[in-house]
């Protein structure tokens, strides 16, 4: 067969010369107009679940997260691995399905499959599902911190002089602090000192574990009123920038599919409940959590008629800044 075709070939071969012409140009043309794709999907249709565990440990969290959710998960239409991470605080749960399964359909068997857990898991942990993401795509894990002045004391600004204050937590007798005027915020180290102000504590003001000394500065003819924050006081700091700048900053850059935060506290009103008062007064528990769930909204007054201005009256019932 072959010798025949080697024998057609050299026998005809302006025939030959042609056809391969022809085959080329066509050729050239189809990959002119082929779509083609730089980063294919290369991995199948993939749902991830991500849930917080805060304060378990990585044995606690694969026994009562990880195995309730996979248990869960397997068995679904379109199911064919389920791969999962655990460690302390956190699981990480794959869900992959068939080549045919469109993604849309994927996501909406991993929410059923969920809501089957209703309580399954412990108090206060719920499952997440992330956005549809690629193999291609990366995870970046990035940490915040409090700058530390430039001998490594806290810091806090001097209202809005510019200035910045530091309290040496090395020399809790003498409440050491030093004032600095800022040249580069992200250099403390080119910080220049600035010795024509006088610090004084505030009467009464002490420093213990839960609390930092408040002090006043007198920068020319004002004084200022400072208050360095506790670590308890930093953790919530922190937790509640990420909550409210950090996070949405990122999820404004195009490519970032979703941020998850972790660590850092927030902010609590805690009520202290005295149980001999309850027993006293004939009060349950149960009377106390349910009158504060009451009292705790914000309600419509209506509206005052001031001539021809008619302005809306709110009742600020809600615990928080400002509420009265």
């Amino acid at each position: 067969m072959l010798d025949a075709v080697i024998r057609l070939s050299l026998q005809y071969r302006f025939l030959v010369v042609i056809v391969s012409l022809i085959l080329l140009v066509y050729g050239s043309y189809l990959t002119t107009t082929m779509p083609i794709d730089v980063f294919p999907d290369l991995d199948r249709p993939r749902v991830v679940i991500l849930t917080e565990c805060p304060g378990l440990a990585t044995e606690e969290v694969e026994t009562l997260v990880t195995q309730p959710i996979e248990v869960a998960l397997m068995g679904g239409t379109g199911v064919e691995a389920v791969r999962s991470q655990s460690t302390a605080g956190l699981n990480v749960v794959y869900i992959e399905f068939g080549w045919e399964t469109e993604i849309k359909s994927a996501r909406q068997t991993v929410q059923e499959r969920l809501s089957s857990l209703a309580g399954v898991l412990p108090d206060g942990i719920v499952p997440q599902m992330t956005p549809p993401s690629s193999i291609m795509g990366q995870i970046v894990i990035a940490g915040m911190y409090r700058q530390r002045g430039p001998t490594g004391g806290l810091l806090t600004s001097v209202g809005k002089t510019g200035l910045m204050a530091e309290l040496n937590e090395a020399e809790p007798d003498r409440n050491a602090v030093k004032v600095w005027e800022v040249v580069d915020r992200h250099e403390p180290n080119t910080w220049k000192p600035v010795t024509n102000v006088s610090v004084a504590p505030e009467f009464g003001s002490a420093r213990d574990s839960q609390t930092q000394p408040n002090f006043s500065i007198q920068v020319g003819e004002k004084t200022h009123a400072i208050k360095f924050s506790s670590k308890e006081q930093q953790q919530i700091e922190l937790g509640t920038l990420g909550d409210w700048v950090v996070r949405p900053q990122l999820l404004k850059v195009a490519g970032v599919a979703e941020v998850f935060l972790q660590g850092g506290d927030r902010k609590q009103y805690q009520i202290l409940v005295n149980p001999t008062a309850l027993i006293e007064y004939g009060v349950t528990l149960q009377d106390v959590e349910r009158v504060v769930k009451e009292s705790n909204i914000n309600t419509s007054g209506g509206f005052a008629n001031t001539g021809e201005s008619e302005r809306p009256i709110r009742i600020l019932g809600r615990v928080g800044p400002g509420s009265n």
